[in-house]
């Protein structure tokens, strides 16, 4: 069997499973941390994040972005709205579709999302020299562009 690397240009297989660790590692941190200090599920966060980039989203939009399927962004929507985080607008083309925008609330909630991230990132971070954080981002700017 061919190894991940090899395939793909260069790298290793160990290369890919350590990169893949850190990414479960940083979704798992995140995640519990949004569940925990924000009381948000990790695809009602997803979806506050999502109609934080792009205002204006429909739900379809969202949903592509999201990977939930229509039915199941109505929910969450519909739950953050409830909320008061997420508010709906009929689209002014078509009267079916609805331009979502964050609240007030919401765009506090999406700002606490951000920075409860960034809080994860730093503390894994935190045993890094500046020359591995350095070679760190080096490495990975190019897999992210």
């Amino acid at each position: 069997m061919a190894e991940l690397g090899s395939a793909t240009g260069g790298g290793s297989t160990h290369t890919a499973n350590i990169l893949g660790a850190l990414a479960v590692l940083i979704q798992d941190r995140v995640e519990s941390a949004w569940q925990s200090s924000l009381d948000l599920s990790p695809m009602a966060a997803a979806a506050l994040v999502q109609i934080d980039n792009e205002p204006g989203s429909s739900i379809e939009a969202v949903a592509g972005r999201i990977g939930l399927t229509h039915s199941a962004t109505v929910r969450v929507i519909d739950k953050l709205a409830e909320r008061g985080l997420v508010e709906k607008d009929r689209a002014r083309k078509d009267a079916r579709a609805q331009s979502l925008t964050l609240s007030k609330p919401g765009k506090r909630l999406a700002q606490q999302l951000h920075e409860a991230r960034n809080q994860v990132t730093d503390d894994l971070l935190v045993g890094l020299v500046p020359e591995q954080r350095t070679a760190l981002e080096q490495a990975v700017r190019p897999i992210l562009h």
